[in-house]
């Protein structure tokens, strides 16, 4: 875990006239609390026992709230979980163990979220969770996500929250109606049933969510608008905050001329917007380099366009899709059928940023592209490992492989620093391990 600094607080002496000690004990007269008051409010050591005397939490508090480090422990003496506390919420490092001394879990909590994927073990040591899914290496593709789906279930378009532990999909029936958002999570060990997205709205149709990089976000596209904008009914860009629990929609475009399907961010910003229709109206889809700005905070954010990328193969009838831009954005992942109009299926291909512009695009090697449709469906927390779909819309048929394998063997491997885990600093800036 990481390395952690901060002004611990000195448990206030007791002659001090602002300090007061609470104790509570149990009916056997055992010790049950004991926590350091100052000016009535939490501040220093806080201390529980059970009724047999064990102890069950330590904690720090600064001024009314919680600050510092926190343990819990099983009866054994074993500390059950240590974690991070700032202002009152898990802030920091958190790790735990079993009650025979096995690791349980560790990660990174940023203002009460996952930051990033938690590892987690058995009380044998057996890796477990959607970071022991989703992140092993794999030189050649392995079937993931595939198990607990409705009969049927039509899984298009899925996209992870930065801790891989909320699933959000876009389906629809077999004709393409009825498109919505659904969401899966991992609890108690398993994916859970399907469910609604807390920002979808049922009365339009949705779809495409992509997370973005610094997993603060979900975009994806809607008609939510359409009832009241009769001159809009295509499709335009929104976006759910993770802070909000997935809840509080914005919205990004407002393109009646046109739509968009999705987008895919890199963290400093700079993405790739996957439209319905080109912008100049000559083709059914367009692909454009875009970069995102917030604006004033009351502002809705919006987008610039920087270059066309429709172009990034030549003479193609379909047109490029389903962007993937790396973490840094040095990157792009994109799939494309009919090159050289020889009817082709869907492949994954691969081009970088150069200081020239975007480079010839190459297929993915090594089991990515197959006989049928393959698409790329997102870029993992730790940088190094490729979801795609293949061919079946039914359940879920999505694919890990770890992307050094399946670079084309003349081009060096993808490499990017989104590899190691973030480490906080303070407010608004992170560094790395």
């Amino acid at each position: 875990m990481a390395a952690q600094t901060y002004q611990p607080v000195l448990t206030p002496a007791p002659g001090d006239a602002r300090v007061d000690v609470q104790i509570e004990r149990h009916a056997n007269g055992q010790l049950a609390k004991r926590v350091f008051r100052r000016d009535s409010q939490p501040h220093g050591l806080w201390q529980e026992w059970d009724a047999d005397g064990r102890v069950t939490l330590t904690a720090e508090w600064r001024d009314g709230k919680g600050e510092g480090v926190w343990m819990y422990f099983h009866p054994n003496g074993i500390v059950r979980e240590r974690s991070w506390v700032t202002a009152d919420v898990w802030h920091g490092p958190s790790e735990g163990w079993h009650a025979n001394g096995q690791k349980a879990f560790e990660g990174t909590f940023r203002r009460g979220a996952k930051d990033g994927p938690f590892r987690y073990w058995n009380d044998e040591g057996t890796p477990r969770g959607p970071s022991a899914q989703l992140l092993a290496d794999a030189a050649t593709p392995v079937a993931v996500l595939a198990d607990g789906w409705p009969d049927g279930f039509n899984a298009w378009d899925i996209t992870l929250s930065r801790d891989l532990e909320t699933l959000f999909v876009g389906t629809g029936d077999d004709q393409g109606n009825h498109r919505r958002i659904m969401m899966r999570r991992w609890k108690q060990d398993a994916w859970q049933p399907v469910e609604l997205a807390p920002f979808a709205d049922t009365t339009a149709s949705e779809g495409t969510p992509v997370v973005s990089a610094d997993g603060e976000w979900v975009y994806f596209s809607s008609a939510r608008h359409a009832a009241n904008e009769p001159d809009n009914p295509h499709r335009d860009l929104y976006r759910a905050s993770r802070a909000s629990g997935w809840k509080t929609v914005e919205r990004v475009t407002n393109t009646p001329r046109y739509g968009e399907v999705t987008l895919s961010l890199a963290r400093d910003g700079s993405g790739v917007l996957w439209t319905d229709r080109r912008r100049d109206g000559t083709a059914t889809m367009g692909l454009y380099e875009v970069r995102l700005a917030r604006g004033e905070p009351a502002e809705p954010p919006s987008l610039t366009f920087v270059a066309d990328l429709t172009d990034l193969h030549v003479g193609d009838a379909s047109g490029e899709a389903y962007p993937v831009m790396a973490p840094d954005g040095s990157f792009l992942l994109f799939s494309n059928a009919d090159i050289d109009e020889t009817r082709t299926k869907e492949d994954v291909f691969i081009t970088r940023r150069t200081p020239s512009g975007w480079s010839v695009p190459r297929r993915l090697v090594n089991g990515v592209n197959t006989n049928g449709d393959d698409v790329p469906v997102q870029l993992l927390g730790d940088g190094q490992t490729l979801l795609f779909r293949s061919t079946g819309m039914v359940g879920a048929p999505v694919h890990r492989v770890s992307l050094s394998a399946v670079v084309p063997p003349d081009e060096a491997a993808p490499a990017f620093d989104a590899a190691l885990p973030w480490v906080f600093r303070h407010e608004n800036t992170f560094t790395r391990r």
